[in-house]
């Protein structure tokens, strides 16, 4: 069978932090050097790429002042331009920083509770000043590591309040800009608030404005709790909630791999791609990977290129069973 060459009609994305991970892990300094953005954009619109998505801290370091978070915006926005990709997603970082070692919208202290959503909103203006549609939200850091360190309850009161609070933001500036929640079980917390698309899908109801906000499954995330990433997505769209997805590899319940779509369970990527196409997705297809650390720069942009292949091949045998042969 012939692999069909990727366009810019299949949507294919990518996260700004995925091809510029540097390889850093828990018991490794990074392997690769600091990617500059603008050679990142590059790279992916050479490759075919529909858009990219971004966390604040991705492309404006923690603590920039003004002056210097002004002229990166206006640098990134000619990026944009010059090459032609879209914004399709943006998202923020709560979980790096050290003041968010205990969450950013859960954590049991009240300002870095206020200042998460602080932080939020700054890029949440950003991301519809460059046109995204959908904001991803993963709570990396919303959960604990012992019983009796969060009251479970407490804590979801205070993920409500944060999303209710943000909701009323986006809907009182008019933008035109939906939320996804991102579950995952654990890592880098031992428990993670939210942890399944159910649970997610369960919280959104409690809403003030659940209408807005839907979920950004991920197939490593679903198949790191053992469970059927596609059974997911299905029940996503079944309700109306899957705003956005990410592609990527897994082998079974361990630690986080972000392998390459496609690796480590090729025959659930197959029915995660047959769940998309049936139910009548037709949003960006993000590729939420990370190269190996044994990987040099060359190594990012072929690991890159990898990703499409799969998703194509597999959205054209759906499509010639559909259609019948020509």
């Amino acid at each position: 069978m012939t692999i069909p060459t990727p366009t810019r009609n299949d949507k294919f994305s990518f996260g700004l932090w995925t091809v510029a991970y540097p390889g850093r892990d828990p018991f490794g300094e990074p392997t690769r050097g600091d990617m500059d953005p603008i050679y990142a954009l590059e790279n992916l619109a050479r490759l075919g790429a529909y858009g990219v998505n971004f966390h604040d801290d991705d492309l404006i370091p923690f603590g920039s002042d003004d002056s210097t978070r002004t002229n990166i915006i206006e640098r990134w926005k000619k990026g944009l331009a010059d090459t032609g990709l879209a914004v399709t997603t943006a998202t923020t970082n709560l979980f790096t920083h050290p003041v968010f070692k205990d969450g950013g919208f859960t954590s049991n202290d009240r300002e870095v509770r206020r200042f998460a959503i602080r932080k939020v909103m700054r890029n949440i203006d950003l991301a519809a000043e460059l046109g995204a549609k959908v904001y991803v939200c993963w709570g990396g850091r919303e959960g604990a590591e012992s019983g009796a360190a969060k009251d479970v309850a407490a804590a979801l009161d205070r993920y409500r309040e944060a999303f209710n609070v943000l909701g009323e933001f986006v809907h009182d500036k008019g933008y035109d800009m939906k939320f996804a929640i991102e579950p995952k079980p654990n890592e880098p917390r031992g428990d993670i608030l939210l942890p399944t698309i159910g649970h997610a899908l369960a919280f959104i109801n409690t809403l003030d404005r659940s209408e807005n906000v839907g979920v950004n499954p991920e197939i490593g995330h679903e198949e790191m709790a053992g469970l059927n990433a596609a059974h997911g997505y299905a029940q996503a769209m079944w309700q109306g909630k899957l705003f956005h997805i990410d592609l990527n590899g897994q082998t079974g319940p361990r630690y986080d791999q972000d392998f390459r779509f496609g690796a480590g369970n090729v025959r659930g990527a197959f029915w995660v791609v047959d769940t998309i196409l049936a139910g009548g997705y037709d949003g960006p297809v993000h590729f939420d990977f990370k190269t190996p650390r044994t990987e040099d720069d060359k190594g990012v942009w072929v690991a890159a290129e990898a990703q499409t292949p799969l998703s194509s091949s597999v959205r054209g045998v759906l499509k010639s069973k559909c259609t019948g042969p020509s």
